[in-house]
């Protein structure tokens, strides 16, 4: 495997223990803070990002990988399933246990693939070809877009805490 891929799937991996390790100084009140109507709060983005992970990243992969042709793909409705799957009671603690199960999933899966599997490809109806390149590299944009959100909060906590509030 090529070093770009190898690094990547280093950073797939090294991005998910980043997001259990921010979690970890978050009050339930930051966790649960909606930011403005219609987003979804940091416990909500978690499991999103866990059910993105485990529901497509991993699933396409995974058929691509296995299928002698391209796999047809369905587009994920991300609004659709979080009305219908999300608990804002779920414990984080389950959210991030399953989310490193998935991410750890994702990388294994990975890592048993040689450079020519990384140009396979599902046909996703919106995207057209998704290749193992394109679904890694999503995966860990992903991954940092929301670990931004985590590491936003974790600032306004250090700068609180320097400030008196």
């Amino acid at each position: 495997m090529n070093k770009q891929h190898t690094l990547l799937i280093e950073r797939l991996q090294d991005s998910a223990a980043q997001v259990a390790d921010a979690v970890k100084g978050l009050s339930p009140e930051q966790l649960n803070r909606i930011p403005k109507e219609g987003e979804w709060s940091l416990h909500g983005a978690l499991a999103h990002l866990r059910d993105t992970d485990a529901q497509v990243f991993v699933y396409r992969a995974a058929r691509i990988l296995k299928e002698k042709e391209p796999p047809v793909v369905a587009s994920f409705n991300q609004e659709e399933w979080s009305r219908d799957h999300y608990a804002a009671d779920e414990p984080l603690k389950n959210i991030i246990g399953e989310f490193l199960a998935a991410r750890r999933k994702l990388v294994k899966l990975l890592r048993g693939t040689t450079d020519k599997d990384w140009k396979r490809y599902a046909v996703h109806p919106e995207y057209g070809n998704i290749s193992i390149e394109y679904i890694a590299l999503h995966a860990y944009n992903h991954t940092l877009e929301h670990l931004r959100q985590l590491l936003d909060a974790q600032e306004t906590n250090l700068l609180n805490a320097a400030n008196g509030r």
